[in-house]
């Protein structure tokens, strides 16, 4: 245990909750998302602070909080260290405020980040496969193949598709960039580089839309072609949806039904990025990863996909420099 020099505190119910409230209130800018988190695992706390009845923001009252999650609730060690994530800068809130001297919970570590990833890669003869099922003469065929092609040369997540605009696509001199909405984000502040066989395939896409349909900077850049929501964005269960559709048709999933998603092929991105052989902050940035020992994860895997026998699908990660 770590040696405690903390002043204790006690709070009472009512006393907590209210400040949890005001904690909450300064998330306003993040996403509903992450502000729900949050909200979640602070009400986790709350309910072993009443059953605890003995935490008085020590370091080993957090300590035990900790124990009680991995033995009590059995929850795994990714979710533990979401929970501790939030009541440390609860905590830090708390100092902030004046109501804590020191925030004990930075001083307990979290659970222990996952040292390897869960979701399978694709090897790239699949990625090429899966690429040569799509017919390119239909507006679906289109979209679905440019979906792919950022989610493999710009690592974009079903969320940042989803939110993305026409006029996101931008053209710098040589380069083109995507600006995207990251995970927790409200706004459009990241600045992905993207590839030209990327933007080739949205453009096709987008050329193919036009004959149909007026479209502008603020126009969602992919749509639904379902009969309920005919030309509106898509939603990330459509785009998750339509991208598992081409991997089962393409024959890649076939008993791999839980462990090939759409999340596989970002994976695979990853891994190719870091064949490249591109400096890790460069592949962080491109990745949108703020933990380093997680870029690290891919370099790790570097060679597993043999890419230099796949000169063709090398480009698709290759930017203008």
């Amino acid at each position: 245990m770590i040696k405690d020099t903390f002043k204790p505190v006690k709070l009472k119910l009512t006393e907590l909750k209210r400040y949890i409230a005001a904690f909450l209130e300064t998330l306003q800018e993040r996403s509903p998302e992450t502000r729900g988190t949050y909200e979640r695992s602070l009400k986790a706390f709350v309910n072993f602070f009443v059953q605890d009845r003995h935490f008085f923001f020590r370091v080993r009252d957090v300590e035990r909080y900790r124990e009680f999650l991995k033995t009590q609730r059995k929850l795994k060690e990714a979710t533990v260290a979401t929970y501790l994530t939030a009541l440390r800068r609860f905590c830090q809130f708390l100092v902030a405020e004046g109501v804590l001297e020191k925030n004990p919970a930075a001083r307990v570590a979290g659970g222990r980040r996952p040292q390897h990833h869960h979701r399978m890669y694709l090897q790239l003869s699949e990625i090429q496969q899966l690429l040569e099922s799509i017919d390119q003469t239909t507006e679906i065929g289109l979209r679905d193949r440019a979906i792919i092609q950022l989610m493999l040369g710009c690592a974009c997540s079903e969320r940042e598709i989803m939110y993305a605009n026409i006029g996101d696509l931008q053209r710098r001199g040589r380069k083109w960039i995507l600006y995207v909405q990251g995970k927790g984000r409200t706004v459009k502040d990241e600045v992905v580089p993207v590839p030209p066989a990327a933007v080739e395939a949205v453009q096709r896409y987008l050329e193919k839309r036009r004959q149909y349909e007026e479209l502008d900077e603020d126009s969602p850049m992919f749509v639904s072609y379902s009969n309920r929501s005919q030309r509106q964005r898509m939603t990330i269960r459509g785009i998750r949806e339509a991208i598992s559709e081409r991997l089962r048709q393409s024959g890649i999933k076939q008993d791999r039904k839980r462990l090939v998603t759409p999340f596989s092929i970002r994976h695979t991105a990853g891994i190719l990025l870091a064949e490249s052989g591109i400096p890790v902050e460069e592949f962080m940035q491109r990745m949108r990863i703020k933990w380093r020992p997680t870029a690290m994860q891919y370099y790790r895997l570097a060679g597993v996909l043999r890419s230099e026998q796949y000169p063709e699908l090398q480009t698709m990660v290759k930017v203008e420099q």
